[in-house]
């Protein structure tokens, strides 16, 4: 594995975390329990917020995060590759 496939990585993991940490910071479950929760939120937003049914709902929060961790994927990788392939 390559330093900017590492960098990608860590900053998908870093993101995750991030925002497991942003939607549940108030919450008053045990902090192993905030990732469950973060995602049950999405889920329920969608069903209740949107109308989707409950299955669509898992489907598009899976969906989603799965997005989110893509993105911030590239855009880490873009960035370190800046840095450490320099010609």
């Amino acid at each position: 594995m390559s330093k900017v496939t590492i960098i990608g990585l860590i900053a998908s993991f870093l993101a995750l975390i991030s925002m497991i940490t942003l939607l549940s910071i108030d919450s008053h479950f045990p902090f192993y329990q905030w990732p469950y929760e973060v995602f049950q939120g999405l889920v329920f937003s969608l069903a209740w917020g949107f109308g989707f049914s409950v299955g669509l709902s898992y489907l598009v929060s899976a969906v989603f995060i799965l997005v989110f961790l893509a993105i911030v994927f590239a855009i880490g990788s873009t960035i370190s590759r800046c840095f450490f392939e320099r010609k």
